[in-house]
């Protein structure tokens, strides 16, 4: 694409992103938890030794972004000592609902219960493209970067989840060729499991 900018996630983008993962992934129960929620969780993966993302610019404003964990229950961690109390404060409100207490919870056990299914411990752990950057190849440039970093880290293989009824991320995964392992509970939500190694576009 032409007058774009790949870069690093960096804790002034999380705001834009954060706006993006809401817009794009509206269902999932991240999402749920409200933009300053989300915007603090970016500011973390940014900050974080065992998370990083990048960011598509263009005109100084983000059109879509892809990020990574090296291993999520590290990353989980890392967060709650960091910044357990920012994140208590922007939950407060909603963690008197039952429910958002019981998917809290799965959340932060989710590292350790998936962990049973012998998967990679390092996560592809989301992408949006915006509406109109779509279809320009955008998605496939940020996941390549993404692959190529984590490669530079020494990460050979990575899982996805992918909600089911997200048809067009699970058809693009289809399409690049990542293996369908499985399926998962998260959140009440049917999702695919997939798992590619990070060199999978040099062997093309």
């Amino acid at each position: 694409m032409e007058n774009v900018n790949i870069k690093r996630l960096l804790f002034e983008h999380a705001q834009q992103v954060a706006e993006l993962h809401i817009s794009g992934i509206s269902t999932g129960f991240i999402s749920s938890l409200g933009i300053n929620f989300v915007t603090a969780l970016y500011e973390a993966i940014a900050e974080s030794e065992y998370g990083f993302g990048l960011v598509a610019e263009r005109d100084n404003k983000v059109i879509g972004f892809a990020a990574f964990t090296t291993d999520l229950s590290a990353l989980y961690r890392s967060v709650i000592f960091k910044n357990g109390l920012k994140f208590a404060f922007l939950l407060a409100r909603k963690m008197f609902s039952l429910r958002t207490i019981k998917r809290v919870f799965e959340t932060l056990f989710y590292p350790a219960r998936i962990k049973k299914s012998n998967l990679p411990s390092a996560d592809f752990l989301s992408m949006v493209i915006s509406e109109e950057a779509r279809g320009k190849g955008l998605a496939t440039m940020l996941v390549k970067k993404g692959f190529a970093e984590c490669a530079q880290r020494g990460i050979e293989k990575l899982k996805i989840l992918a909600a089911i009824d997200i048809e067009p991320i699970n058809k693009m995964y289809e399409k690049f060729g990542f293996d369908l392992v499985g399926q998962i509970d998260s959140h009440g939500i049917a999702s695919n499991v997939y798992v590619v190694g990070t060199n999978h576009f040099e062997k093309k």
